[in-house]
């Protein structure tokens, strides 16, 4: 607050001495006139401009790409997952593009990165998975009704000419 009040005071006091004027208003001695006239010296430096080159705008005629180029961000990628020697019951089959690694070294799928969980009442997975051409690796996960049974992990290093395939 006193900050405040400091400003708005030398505020008020700069502005009442510009506004002051200093003159006498031609009236009395002039002896008593002790003000002094100071020449402007301003100095302005002049820099020498260049004019800005002159692009011509760019349109989409303009532009030339190969003819064999594809812009597709994603392929498809086929399975081929069979976990009939595992179980013959219902197992849920996921693939992610995210994990972390916890203590014990394995692979924890973050779930916010699944491509896909389908169940699987014979053991065989047989789809085709819509992949990213950034995505390099995949992670396998095979989740069992059956208690006794333990989840499966598998890393895919992926390229767009491959099947997943388990086992």
């Amino acid at each position: 607050m006193n900050r405040l009040q400091l400003t708005a005071s030398i505020s008020m006091l700069v502005f009442g001495l510009t506004a002051c004027g200093g003159g006498g208003g031609g009236e009395g001695d002039s002896a008593n006139n002790t003000a002094v006239e100071t020449p402007n010296k301003e100095t302005v430096a002049t820099i020498p401009t260049t004019p800005a080159p002159v692009v011509a705008e760019k349109t989409m005629q303009d532009i030339v790409v190969d003819k064999n180029y594809d812009f597709s961000t994603s392929y498809t990628l086929p399975t081929n997952i069979d976990i009939s020697q595992h179980t013959d019951k219902r197992a849920y089959i996921g693939f992610y593009t995210d994990w972390s690694i916890n203590a014990a070294g394995d692979n924890m799928p973050n779930p916010a990165s699944q491509l896909v969980l389908q169940t699987t009442d014979n053991g065989v997975f047989n789809n085709n998975l819509q992949i990213g051409k950034h995505q390099t690796q995949l992670l396998l996960v095979v989740l069992f009704t059956e208690s006794q049974l333990s989840t499966i992990t598998k890393l895919y290093d992926i390229t767009p000419e491959q099947t997943l395939n388990y086992p």
